[in-house]
């Protein structure tokens, strides 16, 4: 049984620090599996799909950007909260079948409470982007108890489709489209209470999604995004007194919900914590 795999399906991928601290969860319990990156071009996801669904030595995979709605069409069921998003970000085998699921929720909900510290919930967010991750982030802000919620994408046409999907699903919330343009962003960011940045701005050249005039103190910024280090988007969000956290801790809680998924056994999760934080060490610039 030497031969099972996970994959991490993306493009690019040789960013990721998944492999490593995945890595480290299975061989820490002894399970003979390898946990493999595999840089995918959107050309090619239908057939990687189709080759995994073949190979019964696949237990699963991960997914990443820009795959994680794209893929959904090619598995042959998806799970509630993968549906709701309409994204997915791990997949599970059934027999010969591939089931789409979603642990993004979750790691992004887990990541909050961890930010807030037991402190209530703002009741107005602003979201930046609107795909997968960004979905992710409005599933848990609802269940969290989000009251008021600005959406801002760099294509206002998907922020306004996202916005009349919430108002059927989310009737109780009070949530609109914001246009992409500096200034107003600003605007929106100094009267929210919570700034969710869930674009891939920043996740290889440090890009600002918002400038250091949005960010105040009594805030709470979460960047999805994550960079060994900090990101730029965070350091800006505490340099103007404002609690911020990057996406660290949330790819590390939807790893380890997704490991549990594979195994069907509790993710040694200090292991993956002690594998992820050398790594970060590690690819530090």
């Amino acid at each position: 049984m030497s031969g099972r795999r996970i994959l991490l399906l993306g493009h690019p991928v040789e960013h990721s620090l998944s492999p490593a601290f995945q890595q480290a969860a299975f061989d820490s319990i002894g399970l003979p599996v390898r946990y493999e990156a595999i840089d995918v071009p959107p050309a090619d996801l239908a057939r990687v799909v189709a080759e995994l669904r073949a190979d019964p030595m696949i237990m699963g995979a991960n997914v990443t950007v820009p795959h994680k709605e794209k893929i959904a069409p090619l598995l042959d069921s998806m799970t509630d909260d993968a549906i709701q998003i309409g994204a997915v970000n791990t997949i599970t085998r059934a027999g010969s079948r591939l089931v789409g699921r979603n642990t993004d929720i979750a790691g992004f909900r887990a990541a909050l409470d961890g930010l807030l510290d037991g402190r209530r919930t703002p009741r107005h967010a602003l979201v930046l982007g609107a795909g997968g991750a960004a979905k992710a982030a409005i599933a848990a802000l609802i269940s969290a108890g989000i009251a008021q919620l600005s959406i801002a994408n760099r294509h206002l046409a998907r922020a306004e489709r996202l916005v009349a999907e919430l108002r059927k699903s989310a009737p109780h919330l009070t949530v609109r489209a914001a246009p992409w343009h500096e200034g107003l962003l600003v605007e929106e960011a100094q009267v929210a209470g919570l700034v969710v940045h869930a674009t891939t701005l920043g996740l290889r050249d440090g890009a600002l999604a918002l400038p250091a005039a949005a960010f105040r103190a009594g805030q709470f910024v979460l960047d999805v995004v994550y960079t060994p280090g900090e990101t730029a988007l965070v350091h800006s969000a505490r340099a103007a007194g404002a609690e911020a956290a990057d996406g660290g801790e949330m790819l590390l809680l939807q790893g380890a919900a997704a490991f549990s998924l594979w195994t069907g056994r509790p993710a040694p999760l200090a292991v993956m914590r002690e594998a992820f934080n050398k790594a970060t060490q590690t690819s530090r610039p």
